[in-house]
């Protein structure tokens, strides 16, 4: 990555909270995911009462996503961007299959990264992810989100929509603001994503 992208980037990241690498991984590798993590979904025996929609612990069934967590070409990124080494936590497949349902706006912890993949293409019609930009600084303001509890922020002006392509990457700070709205259109809608703890330098 070129000097000056990756400067881009790091500011995004420091200053919004989140920031999107566009094409990051290819379509061979975005097949791959797809193929395992819906192997994966197609296994699983129990459903969480809240979200059904959320395969977590991949990376315990298959391998391949244990690799892709350690040493996938996201860490060195994930990496520059916090400042120090990223400690894998887990990784999770998210559909849209249930149409009406929705992750409401929530931060995931107090420290550490997140790397969200888009399996398909990602819109505002089938319930792509959305960040409030710059939340992350202001914890305490939006200490009382939660992923359970509805809250609307639709209007809020620091509002972003993150519309992406298969194989674009958002990065994202633990204590960023996201949610996820209803798929409206119906479209398949997969995202593969990695936690990461680490306290930002």
């Amino acid at each position: 990555m070129l000097a000056a992208a990756l400067k881009n980037m790091q500011t995004s990241f420091a200053e919004d909270g989140f920031v999107i690498a566009q094409g990051f991984f290819n379509a061979d590798m975005v097949t791959e995911i797809r193929q395992r993590a819906e192997q994966v979904l197609a296994q699983r025996t129990q459903v969480s009462g809240n979200y059904t929609n959320v395969t977590k612990g991949l990376e315990k069934v298959d391998s391949f996503f244990a690799e892709l967590m350690y040493n996938g070409p996201q860490v060195a990124l994930v990496q520059q961007l916090l400042g120090i080494k990223p400690i894998p936590a887990t990784t999770s497949l998210f559909t849209k299959n249930n149409r009406t349902e929705q992750v409401n706006p929530h931060s995931d912890a107090k420290t550490g990264a997140v790397i969200w993949v888009a399996l398909d293409y990602c819109s505002y019609g089938n319930g792509c992810l959305h960040f409030l930009r710059g939340s992350h600084l202001r914890q305490q303001e939006f200490a009382y989100l939660r992923p359970d509890r509805p809250n609307d922020l639709s209007d809020h002006p620091d509002k972003v929509a993150a519309v992406m392509k298969a194989g674009d990457m958002v990065l994202f700070h633990s204590t960023t603001v996201h949610w996820s709205g209803p798929n409206f259109d119906g479209s398949p809608r997969r995202g593969f994503n990695c936690f990461y703890t680490g306290k930002a330098g």
